[in-house]
């Protein structure tokens, strides 16, 4: 039976043809473990690294073994190589972030996003699955594949999906841009501030849910709002962004938070903000009261 050829990009030294190498052995190992085997020998061939697959079996099983091996080996190959160089070409030429800072940035931003079992997109094990799936299937027609060529015309969607996920990136990317310059911006105003009361304890008693107390223990009191905190949290309404600004007029010298969640994100947002002024509280009788009633906290010190 004639043999199948899969050919790479570069010459028998480039990084495609010791990646698609590597990748055959594999799978050639794999056949002989499932009680199959195949031979294959590589050739150069102008730019171009060729390498022929041999089934040293007879049947129609081990022709469909070594079909499904050599899509394994070829979806392998896309991502290793394909997909990673088409994502930094769509950051770098379609979106136009030539700066390899932030398209590093971006390009992390993307594979959180593919790896994210939960996203639309599919995930790392779903693709690999897919891609092996559909070239098997061309396997079953024809004999010859051009890796490069086969992911550029055959895998349209594919790459349509590539194209929508690192434009969701980018977005990502810029919201958190935006975020750690307004962060920046608040520590900064937090550094200069004077202070104008000496502790303020935070009680975090749920998701979203604050008291604000005073070194005594007593509820807060609030004087009218600091007009320049007030522009500074004028472009945001979120709950975490009003107890924000509370403590920024407040301005405490000290603030001792006291949660049973440090991970929520308000939380990383104030220690972001007020650094060292703020200290969690490992667990004084105020914070083991939270596990009950929220009334009567009193904290210790």
């Amino acid at each position: 039976m004639a043999a199948y050829q899969i050919s790479v990009p570069g010459p028998l030294t480039s990084r495609e043809a010791g990646q698609m190498r590597e990748l055959l052995k594999k799978q050639a190992a794999r056949l002989e473990h499932s009680g199959f085997s195949c031979r294959w020998e590589e050739v150069g061939r102008g730019t171009r690294t060729v390498f022929h697959i041999h089934n040293r079996e007879a049947g129609a099983k081990s022709e469909q073994g070594l079909r499904h091996s050599l899509g394994r080996a070829v979806a392998d190959y896309y991502l290793a190589v394909n997909e990673p160089d088409l994502i930094h070409r769509i950051i770098t030429r379609e979106f136009q972030y030539r700066n390899p800072g932030e398209s590093r940035e971006i390009e992390r931003y993307a594979y959180h996003l593919l790896d994210d079992s939960e996203a639309e997109e599919p995930s790392h094990r779903r693709r690999k699955y897919r891609i092996a799936h559909q070239v098997a299937r061309y396997f079953y027609n024809h004999r010859d594949l051009a890796v490069d060529g086969y992911f550029q015309f055959r895998m349209k969607r594919y790459r349509d999906i590539l194209m929508k996920l690192v434009e969701h990136a980018i977005d990502e990317y810029l919201l958190d841009q935006e975020y750690r310059e307004f962060i920046d911006l608040l520590r900064y105003f937090v550094s200069i501030q004077q202070p104008k009361v000496p502790l303020v304890h935070v009680i975090h008693t749920g998701i979203r849910r604050f008291r604000l107390l005073d070194g005594e223990g007593r509820p807060l009191q609030m004087k009218e709002v600091d007009h320049t905190v007030e522009e500074l949290m004028d472009q945001v309404s979120s709950h975490e962004d009003l107890i924000v600004s509370t403590l920024l007029t407040v301005a405490p010298e000290q603030v001792v938070l006291h949660t049973r969640n440090p991970e929520e994100n308000v939380v990383r947002t104030l220690m972001q903000v007020f650094e060292e002024r703020m200290m969690i509280c490992n667990g004084c009788s105020g914070c083991r009261h939270l596990r009950g009633r929220e009334d009567g906290f009193a904290p210790e010190g």
